[in-house]
């Protein structure tokens, strides 16, 4: 089977977000992953005061596979910080629209508070159903929910909640990443490919390839159950782990990385 694959626009935040789109798509990605979240290395490529003349344009260069939509205060204790991070989390989601996505995921906040958070979740999932848009959550290491667990708990406390699955935040967090694929597959929206070493207090997200992920192995489980979402390189080891290589060589690489790693996937089922 193939999975579509698709780039996190992040490592391109210096670019204009119609060349980042153009760049990736030129290097064979069906699909595009859009930052609109405020990292501490670079800018959104999309946020609230985006012109709608380029939303249009951006519109026109798709597909995308999701709206990245995080923001530090989701789920805060202090309830006007987040109050006013759900209602700019609601407001993007209108963004995603415009641009023809139908995938937006959060991330629990910095010093999220756990009742708020499932709260918080709750009404993310309905606002976005009554706008048709999928609702995920990405687990993160060391946040409130980090693990396979956690986001079975705040399914259950949200119910209609998917996940975006990052095995990066998952495996520093003690998950057996290849497990947590399985017994989360129903609730699977979007598969983030990241690689990591380190534990929760000292990790890196290193290189494809190079951590301590068996990316191949959860690559097999979502071609075993059949996954019909995209998969998304989100890189940041240029961050993390001193990456040197250019935008076009990270670009080359990942994408035959996963050829190579989605190929063997493929042999491994037909033997």
């Amino acid at each position: 089977m193939t999975i579509p694959l698709s780039f996190h626009t992040g490592l391109l935040s210096d670019m204009p977000t119609a060349d980042a789109v153009r760049m990736i798509r030129d290097h064979g990605y069906q699909l595009v992953e859009l930052n609109a979240e405020i990292l501490p290395w670079g800018p959104a490529h999309i946020n609230l005061n985006t012109p709608a003349s380029e939303l249009a344009e951006l519109a026109r260069l798709g597909p995308y596979s999701a709206l990245c939509i995080h923001h530090r205060d989701f789920g805060a204790a202090e309830s006007d910080r987040c109050d006013a991070a759900l209602a700019w989390t609601e407001a993007m989601m209108d963004r995603a629209i415009d641009l023809g996505i139908d995938i937006v995921h959060v991330i629990p906040g910095e010093k999220a508070d756990y009742a708020a958070l499932l709260t918080s979740l709750a009404i993310g999932v309905e606002a976005a159903g009554r706008k048709n848009l999928t609702f995920a959550l990405e687990p993160i290491v060391g946040r409130i929910i980090g693990t396979a667990d956690g986001a079975r708990a705040a399914i259950d406390a949200a119910p209609g909640l998917k996940i975006n699955f990052d095995p990066s935040h998952l495996h520093p967090m003690g998950d057996h990443v290849t497990r947590a694929a399985e017994t989360l597959f129903a609730d699977i929206a979007h598969v983030h490919l990241k690689d990591v070493t380190g534990t929760p207090e000292n990790f890196a997200f290193v290189p494809l390839g190079e951590g301590e992920i068996d990316l191949a192995a959860m690559v097999r489980v979502l071609v075993e159950n059949g996954y019909g979402g995209a998969v998304s390189i989100e890189h940041e080891s240029h961050w993390f782990a001193g990456d040197k290589r250019s935008p076009t060589q990270v670009l080359k690489d990942c994408r035959n990385y996963f050829d190579q790693i989605l190929n063997m996937a493929n042999a491994e089922m037909a033997s």
